[in-house]
């Protein structure tokens, strides 16, 4: 193949064709060593932790928040409920306080009114006495006889006082009924205060076990977050070595490649390599004179002719960088081989191969093509560190 420099044929440029393959299809290893490549590839599992690790430290400072707005709802509820407990324990004690005043209150009245029950039982006794004397007095003596009048006045005043005592009994029963009736108020009402002050101690206890669960989870995620961030902070750290490293090793592996070019140094002996097919050449390496045109152009490779379309074969072993078509090369083949060489098979009818596959020497990679006048044709370009050089000192004789 051929670079053409006129302007009907700019595209035939076989230094374009590796150009494009450059930026647009050859591998990594088409452009660094196995080192290089290595150190991509680290790279990208480096940088892969990286991002899982930062994807990690999202999550735990997400859980931290979260945490931590929980433990400060669960504080502020554990001191609502708090205040809460001591109003309600201040509220018994003042409870209890009335209970203990009502108790001794019921107590008294019950003393006051067994004195007056008593009392009243004496005086109804002393009343029923004196009835019995005046009756015998009268019967004896007369009605109007001192002794009747006398026992009539006594009667008389104890009948009085009878009824101020019954009527203060019944006052006092009436105040014994409703002091009980408040005295069971009170109780059931200390009852409900310390069932409250008992659920609230108890959720209390709840929360506090709550809360430094929480806080002890919340000290190991701190913990996490801090070995994480510095996880990362590490990882970043060697993410950039590797890159500078990588990017001295490209550096290095482009100055021995100039330096390989320079010194002429070739990677494989001359007369070594079998021919991709059995031809003639038709048109040699270098510089070639279009014959319609006139106008001169380079050839970087060579093109064989044969009487028909035949297997082309891999002249060596080698990494399949490049398998279809590419302008006017039609279908295209681009080998890598060990040593920093290549090896390029053009003007194919199909090829054989895929991008990233390994080929022993004489394996079948493609067929040539039909040529325009007749059998059938095939480019085939040699290149040295990335050089294309004449492939015919390095073909068998």
């Amino acid at each position: 193949m051929a670079i053409n420099f006129s302007k009907r044929h700019p595209y035939l440029s076989i230094t374009l064709l590796f150009l494009g393959l450059t930026a647009s299809y050859v591998s990594p290893r088409f452009l660094a060593a196995e080192s290089d490549q290595k150190s991509a590839v680290e790279i990208k599992h480096k940088s892969r932790d990286l991002d899982k690790v930062k994807a990690e430290l999202n999550r735990k400072k997400e859980e931290k928040e979260r945490l931590s707005k929980e433990a400060q709802e669960l504080s502020n509820e554990l001191q609502h409920n708090q205040i809460r407990m001591k109003d309600i324990e201040q509220t018994l004690l003042h409870t209890q306080k009335k209970t203990f005043d009502v108790e001794q209150q019921v107590a008294r009245t019950k003393n006051q009114r067994d004195k007056m029950l008593t009392d009243l039982q004496r005086t109804e006794d002393a009343m029923k006495r004196s009835f019995r004397t005046y009756y015998v007095a009268s019967a004896l003596l007369g009605p109007g006889s001192e002794v009747p009048v006398f026992t009539r006045q006594l009667i008389e005043s104890h009948v009085s006082h009878w009824n101020q005592i019954d009527k203060s009994q019944d006052a006092e029963g009436k105040k014994l009924d409703e002091l009980v009736s408040t005295d069971q108020l009170l109780r059931n009402e200390v009852q409900h205060q310390e069932g409250d002050l008992t659920s609230l101690r108890s959720g209390l206890e709840d929360k506090q076990k709550l809360l430094s669960k929480k806080m002890s989870r919340r000290e190991i995620l701190e913990a996490e977050l801090k070995e994480l961030q510095q996880t990362a902070e590490e990882l970043a750290s060697l993410i950039d070595m590797l890159r500078s490293k990588a990017k001295e090793e490209r550096e290095g592996e482009r100055r021995a490649r100039l330096e390989e070019q320079a010194s002429g140094h070739s990677p494989i002996l001359p007369n070594s390599l079998p021919w991709p097919v059995s031809g003639k050449v038709v048109m040699r390496f270098g510089r070639q004179i279009q014959p319609t045109l006139g106008t001169p152009f380079i050839s970087n490779g060579v093109i064989i002719s044969m009487e028909s379309p035949q297997p082309v074969k891999a002249v060596a072993d080698g990494h399949v960088l490049f398998a279809g078509k590419f302008l006017s090369y039609g279908s295209m083949t681009v080998l890598e081989h060990a040593g920093d060489w290549y090896t390029v098979y053009g003007r194919l009818s199909k090829w054989d191969v895929e991008k990233g596959q390994d080929v022993k020497k004489g394996d079948t990679i493609g067929m040539s093509r039909a040529a325009e006048k007749g059998g059938a044709e095939m480019y085939f370009e040699l290149r040295f560190y990335g050089k294309p050089t004449d492939p015919m000192p390095w073909l068998i004789h």
